[in-house]
């Protein structure tokens, strides 16, 4: 999926960026994220964020695309109209902002979800990243513990983890691979879980787990997950 960040200001621009980057990687979203329409050439682009304090109109995206308009003033919302934007944002947007924008259309990005491919019994299974919530090792296999089911797949719990980013999933212990994005708290040595899941912390691996926890809370928004 081809995100275009047409902004005048660079700093903007790059903070802008900085934001979409971990939305798309918390969100297990795979997105190429442009900042200048020549690099398109003949792609289009899903997603537009365009800055309506420059020279210039946005174009126009179809039921296939959505434009958000950023601007400094609320007051450019009424003008905004005749474009019939996705979403008007104001400057500087911040994340929980852009995550409440992603949001809005993620029948457009849905299908750019990157996947883990499992063998399951004698199924193979396609399961979107961002709904494994946590995974534990078993004797052949582990099982994975989804939005919508626990999966036992035939797949060693190390070999998953390497199909997983890094940025968004961990080794609390030996036996349990988790979704930090999942993760309400860590009390002690101890993670709680959105869902109400209670995980222990090894000592072995307790600072680094904390430290990718916290750069997971820099770009998601306080209480939120984009799908619930």
């Amino acid at each position: 999926m081809h995100i275009l960040v047409h902004f005048h200001d660079p700093a903007e621009r790059d903070a802008l960026c900085v934001l979409l980057r971990g939305w798309a990687s918390l969100s297990c979203v795979a997105a190429d994220i442009v900042c200048d329409v020549r690099a398109l050439g003949e792609r289009k682009p899903r997603l537009v964020f365009w800055d309506m304090d420059g020279p210039g109109q946005p174009p126009q995206v179809g039921r296939e695309g959505a434009l958000f308009l950023c601007a400094r003033d609320p007051q450019r919302a009424i003008e905004s109209y005749r474009f019939h934007p996705t979403d008007l944002l104001i400057k500087p947007v911040t994340a929980e902002r852009l995550w409440q924008a992603m949001r809005r259309c993620a029948r457009l990005w849905v299908s750019s979800l990157e996947r883990l491919e499992v063998a399951s019994g004698r199924m193979k299974l396609s399961v979107p990243m961002g709904d494994l919530l946590w995974a534990e090792g078993h004797r052949g296999g582990c099982l994975l513990h989804t939005v919508h089911d626990n999966i036992p797949a035939r797949v060693p719990l190390y070999q998953l983890e390497q199909q997983l980013p890094p940025s968004v999933f961990a080794r609390c212990q030996r036996k349990f691979v988790v979704n930090l994005t999942q993760v309400n708290r860590i009390e002690g040595n101890a993670l709680f879980l959105r869902d109400g899941t209670k995980l222990t912390l090894s000592r072995t691996s307790k600072s680094e787990v904390l430290t990718a926890y916290q750069q997971v809370q820099t770009f998601r928004p306080a209480g939120g997950h984009l799908r619930n």
